[in-house]
């Protein structure tokens, strides 16, 4: 998984650990590339914020959601 910017030793780490996670968790539904994109591609939805103490648990939810296909879209305006 290449870095994002902005991203700290201690996110990147725990960022991999829960990709890792998400792959044996989603073993039966979703092969390891496509949890590794979906976490990559929610990821990217934070790689601006200015906080980063909790966008691990952030992206795990938010990846959660969509390999469970609850997440819900939100409209722009």
């Amino acid at each position: 998984m290449p870095p994002i910017p902005h991203r700290t030793q201690l996110e990147s780490h725990a960022v991999e650990h829960l990709t890792e996670r998400l792959i044996r968790r989603y073993a039966a539904r979703h092969d390891a590339a496509a949890v590794r994109a979906t976490v990559e591609r929610v990821a990217k939805r934070y790689a601006t914020v200015g906080v980063h103490a909790f966008v691990p648990v952030l992206i795990e939810r938010d990846a959660r959601r969509e390999l469970d296909g609850t997440a819900r879209t939100i409209p722009r305006a």
